[in-house]
């Protein structure tokens, strides 16, 4: 009992990790970064993306396994749709701060004062911290429809699959500070010293995000139809 306890804490850490890391999540986290100024500020992004994503699934999807429940199929594909449009909308947002778009203006000077984003965040975006939180609560959401029909199918113990939902979660806060970081990184490199090559990866990735919306949002239709 004991060591299958253990191996499910660990099964989900491990899944928690490289699910922060699938293509969805990606788009959204370079959508997010290519609003942070630094990487510090870019990794506090992530973390607050993971905490809203971790949450949900954590709460949420621990009552489902405690409850023996599921998420209905048309609501699951009703939260599979607010992320698709999620995605879009980061993505068009993206775009706007990339050549030529809104707010590009903004970062031709990002060189020279790229430290008055990174005192007291008086200049900072609005709502710095609802943002990323909000957008981790609905991707969390959709997410947890299929990890509990996956727990269910694979973990019929409640002890064990509360451990792999509870690892689950709090391995996603940690992958996705750790994308972001990682993909802040070049960016802020390339604001630093080629500036038009840092707006060029923003609008990567606003398009990324917004194919990564296309994608999901035909998924869901595709899964609706077939059920």
């Amino acid at each position: 009992m004991v060591m299958s306890l253990v191996s499910a804490a660990l099964l989900g850490f491990g899944l928690g990790i490289k699910h922060a890391f699938e293509a969805d999540h990606v788009a959204a986290v370079c959508a997010l970064v290519a609003r942070r100024g630094t990487v510090a500020r870019a990794a506090r992004a992530g973390a607050l993306w993971g905490l809203g994503h971790g949450a949900v699934i954590i709460v949420v999807g621990g009552a489902l396994v405690l409850l023996g429940a599921r998420v209905p199929g048309p609501l699951a594909t009703a939260l599979d749709a607010a992320v698709a449009v999620m995605l879009v909308g980061l993505g068009i947002s993206a775009l706007r701060r990339a050549p030529g778009g809104e707010g590009a203006t903004h970062d031709h000077h990002q060189t020279e004062h790229a430290h008055s984003h990174d005192h007291d965040g008086a200049h900072d975006h609005p709502g710095p911290t609802r943002r990323p939180i909000l957008i981790g609560l609905v991707h969390g959401a959709s997410g947890t429809a299929a990890l509990t029909l996956l727990v269910a199918s694979t973990i019929p113990a409640r002890a064990e699959a509360l451990a792999f939902i509870t690892l689950f979660g709090l391995a996603s806060i940690v992958g996705m500070a750790a994308a972001a970081a990682l993909l802040a990184w070049p960016l802020r490199t390339a604001a630093l010293h080629a500036p038009t090559i840092a707006r060029g990866l923003r609008g990567m990735a606003g398009v990324g995000s917004i194919a990564a919306g296309v994608m999901v949002a035909w998924i869901a239709l595709t899964a609706a139809t077939i059920n």
